[in-house]
């Protein structure tokens, strides 16, 4: 049938009688020669021992491209073990091994570790273009299921928006050379004094409560809570069902310029222009620890992703690391030579990467506590970092230029610094003005979530 032409009926035929040519071992042969001439469906026989060390191995390393493979091309049939039961006495029953899929997988193993040697590639950009009229956005983020945006006002207000009730969302992944098809929403923010009007857009709940510029915003692992930082020296947590303030953390002294809640959320630190970080939980409004050793203003601060560790960039230029438990410094990273403005732990937590008013971007090996790279392509001062994954490495500058850095590129004297820079650089978006970014992180399926304030 397949010869003929009927690939259909052939496809059918094999699906109905797929046992059967699997027993024969003549049969099978020539089912794994049908299914390479048609290229479109592999079967995969392993035991359930296997598939779960498979199934682990994806989840642990972040396999997309393996995992896709297996969600549309690979068919894995789970197959029992045989027990030798010649020998009832035996204390550890021997399986046996069938010869015959050793070389399959074998084969997926080979597979696997060359995936390892697949160079990353540049991430889709996703950007929100928020006109705000006259009021200066000073900070932004997005929830982690991408269903929210928040952002922070000069003149206190916290504004929320419900993606899926904007009026005319139209998203749209761009390229690097699309950027001319962002999404932008146009959307009301009332003034503080000013009750919102009944025709205003029900996608933006505005949340008013502290009394200076808001500096930083974060929602909760659990999409549930927004935690702000302001100038008047506070922070609040804002319940996103019913829009209120449930929660006022006081302690600092001096304006908060940034937050960072532990991906566990049990956690979250703040940093403070009283040259202190701090360490709070949700349910209580007083520090757990204060973290005093920078000489100069905190003004960035991040937990490790186990959330035993923390760190702090800050104007003295150094980067330092905390141990939560204990509130001690563990690490001194000295290598800028102006304010650090952002740092970000990869992933798996084994690299750091802070930038700021230098307009450099550093990648530090933490457990070494060095230097593994210095990117030097941007012409601005580097406000925001952000991981893709384990070897994509994001960062944006003032004049709204948006850099991919290969991490995974090593760095080497013998090459010319512009052929360095060109095969460290994955690829380079351009926010055009009057937009000014304001946040840049990491979205679903590998992308990039750009927030950009047109005022």
């Amino acid at each position: 049938m397949n010869v003929s032409g009927n690939m259909i009926g052939a496809r059918g035929f094999y699906t109905r009688n797929q046992s059967n040519f699997l027993k024969v071992p003549e049969l099978r042969k020539m089912a794994e020669k049908f299914c390479s001439e048609n290229n479109s469906h592999f079967i995969l026989e392993l035991s359930s021992e296997s598939f779960e060390v498979l199934h682990s191995y994806i989840g642990s390393n972040d396999h997309p491209l393996l995992q896709q493979l297996l969600n549309t091309t690979l068919e894995v049939n789970i197959i029992k073990s045989k027990i030798d039961t010649s020998n009832a006495n035996q204390a550890n029953p021997k399986t046996i091994v069938d010869s015959s899929n050793m070389e399959e997988v074998h084969g997926l193993l080979a597979a696997i570790s060359r995936l390892k040697e697949v160079p990353p590639t540049a991430p889709l950009l996703k950007l929100y273009s928020i006109d705000t009229g006259q009021r200066k956005m000073s900070a932004a983020s997005a929830s982690p299921c991408e269903n929210y945006l928040s952002c922070g006002f000069q003149d206190s207000s916290v504004a929320i928006w419900d993606v899926k009730k904007l009026r005319s969302p139209s998203k749209s992944d761009l390229t690097r050379l699309d950027l001319s098809e962002a999404c932008a929403i146009s959307i009301y923010h009332p003034a503080t004094s000013a009750p919102l009007p009944t025709e205003s857009d029900s996608s933006v709940s505005v949340c008013l409560g502290h009394s200076g510029p808001v500096y930083a915003t974060q929602f909760t692992p659990t999409n549930s809570h927004v935690l702000s930082c302001s100038d008047d020296t506070t922070l609040r947590l804002w319940e996103i069902s019913s829009m209120e303030n449930v929660f006022v953390y006081r302690g600092h002294t001096y304006p908060v310029w940034d937050v960072n809640i532990s991906q566990n959320g049990q956690f979250f630190a703040s940093a403070s222009q009283d040259r202190t970080a701090k360490i709070w939980m949700f349910d209580r409004t007083y520090p757990l620890r204060i973290l005093a050793g920078h000489t100069a203003d905190v003004d960035c601060v991040t937990f490790h992703p186990n959330g035993l560790y923390l760190a702090t960039g800050s104007a003295d230029s150094c980067v330092r690391m905390w141990n939560v438990a204990e509130g001690k410094t563990v690490r001194i990273l000295v290598g800028h030579c102006g304010t650090v403005l952002s740092i970000a732990f990869s992933p798996c937590g084994t690299l750091l990467a802070s930038a700021g008013e230098d307009h450099r971007v550093i990648v530090w090996d933490v457990a070494a506590g060095r230097i593994l790279h210095d990117y030097t392509g941007h012409q601005y001062v580097v406000h925001g970092l952000v991981w893709i994954s384990e070897h994509v490495l994001c960062s944006y500058s003032a004049d709204g230029n948006i850099r991919v850095w290969n991490v995974a590129h090593p760095s080497t004297s013998s090459v010319t610094p512009a052929s360095q820079l060109q095969q460290q650089e994955l690829a380079s978006y351009q926010v055009a003005s009057p937009a000014k970014i304001v946040h840049l992180g990491r979205g679903s399926r590998d992308s990039l979530v750009c927030i950009a304030a047109s005022d």
